[in-house]
């Protein structure tokens, strides 16, 4: 995500507000696996892909289903984060909100050699309030201010998807998706009785996506697939509110930038995975992805560097990075199979490293204040990797109605998602 927006103001010589990054810093974007199957083992689907959420995990799944139906997903997500708990005692502060959408829905239809899918997806829905007071900076002896704000975003793909089965071992499939954004978000350093400064931001737009895969079936049992989901760049524009430093303009003091429009860009960052899945025994699936999200697309030639505008700092976007990261996901379903009806448990593992935005010195002013500040601001926090837990489970009847749930568990976040099925003759 390039959208950071940073503010900072400066009276008498010394430092006062807190920027209004932590809003966007806190905007953790997650690429989420749809379906309560796939989530009930621990987020795999790469390399099984037998239902219509294939349409986003591996398209070329989509070959495996043989009869029209019509699904529909609930998802509900409680995220509450502690971003700055490593920054000194009684600075840890929960931050989030409860979400509850229909994330996704459906319309297959099968050929002979091919499948149609119609669907519409949530790719992101998140909403935050957050609010914290001013922290201790080593090697500084006033205390930086705090900040105040609140964010909506909602991502949502419509989408066509397709597949075509190349012979008895391989088939591929794609999708075309048309990516729409809503973003509201304000923010303000200082305190809500004495805002110092910060951003506006409302904001949609509409982009075209895709996806391509391809899934290989080298023997009865065993598939291998490969999947790519490319990237969506949504082009905005904020506004900037309050009292800003600028030291080049005047020395002792500041300037008000109320109402300047500054060029941001929202981007959801490509992705691309491979998995497996070995069907070991009738009643049992195992399987296992690893994707790589490049999150290092967050940063574009249009991230702004509000925090510290005063052009004394230096500062630019060469200054700011997001590292990719790699993650590993794992599960396994039993099924029982009774008289009419098929019933199935689910459970799995994933890994959830951190990503967030990081500031690296270079090229800027390393005499300015602007240098300490970001650098305890940004890199204070280490890099982790967190481990999920997920269960579910899930009934067919007769073939024709499906019903699953599922829930995933990881440090920050508890998931809960329920899919329907039903399945025309």
């Amino acid at each position: 995500m390039a959208l950071c927006l940073l503010t900072s103001t400066l009276a008498a010589g010394e430092l006062l507000a807190q920027t209004n990054e932590r809003l966007y810093e806190n905007l953790d974007f997650r690429f989420e696996t749809p379906g309560a199957r796939a989530l009930g083992m621990g987020r795999t689907f790469v390399g099984v892909a037998d239902d219509a959420t294939a349409a986003l995990s591996n398209p070329a799944g989509l070959s495996n289903l043989l009869e029209q139906e019509f699904s529909l997903e609930f998802r509900g997500t409680d995220m509450k984060r502690r971003p700055t708990a490593s920054f000194g005692a009684g600075d840890s502060q929960a931050f989030g909100q409860f979400v509850f959408t229909p994330s996704f829905m459906s319309y297959a239809l099968p050929f002979r050699r091919a499948t149609l899918l119609l669907f519409r997806s949530s790719l992101q829905n998140f909403k935050e309030s957050f609010e914290f007071g001013p922290r201790a900076v080593p090697r500084r002896e006033a205390p930086e201010d705090g900040a105040f704000g609140t964010i909506a975003v909602s991502a949502e793909n419509l989408g066509v998807g397709g597949a075509y089965v190349i012979n008895r071992a391989l088939s591929a499939g794609g999708s075309f998706n048309l990516v729409s954004l809503d973003l509201a978000s304000e923010a303000r350093s200082g305190t809500r009785l004495n805002p110092r400064n910060g951003t506006n931001t409302i904001a949609s737009g509409y982009r075209w996506s895709g996806s391509a895969g391809v899934l290989f079936k080298p023997r009865r049992g065993v598939a291998v697939g490969a999947t790519y989901l490319h990237r969506s760049i949504f082009p905005f524009e904020t506004r900037l509110f309050g009292r800003f430093l600028w030291t080049q303009f005047d020395p002792e003091g500041s300037v008000i930038l109320t109402g300047e429009a500054r060029k941001v860009d929202y981007v959801i960052p490509a992705r691309y995975a491979v998995g497996a899945s070995w069907r070991a025994r009738d009643e049992l699936t195992l399987a296992l992805d690893v994707s790589r999200v490049l999150y290092s697309q967050r940063v574009t030639s249009n991230f702004v560097v509000v925090d510290f505008i005063d052009p004394a700092a230096g500062l630019t976007a060469s200054n700011f990075y997001v590292k990719d990261v790699s993650e590993i996901h794992a599960g396994a379903e039993y099924r029982f199979y009774l008289q009419r009806s098929t019933m199935a448990v689910r459970a799995g593992l994933f890994t959830d490293p951190s990503h967030p935005l990081r500031f690296r010195s270079g090229g800027n002013n390393l005499a300015h204040p602007a240098n300490m500040l970001l650098d305890f601001r940004f890199n204070t926090v280490p890099d982790k990797t967190d481990v999920g837990a997920t269960a579910g489970g899930g009934i067919a009847l007769a073939d024709r109605v499906q019903v699953d749930a599922a829930v995933s568990f990881v440090h920050d976040q508890t998931q809960f998602v329920a899919s329907l099925v039903f399945r025309l003759r």
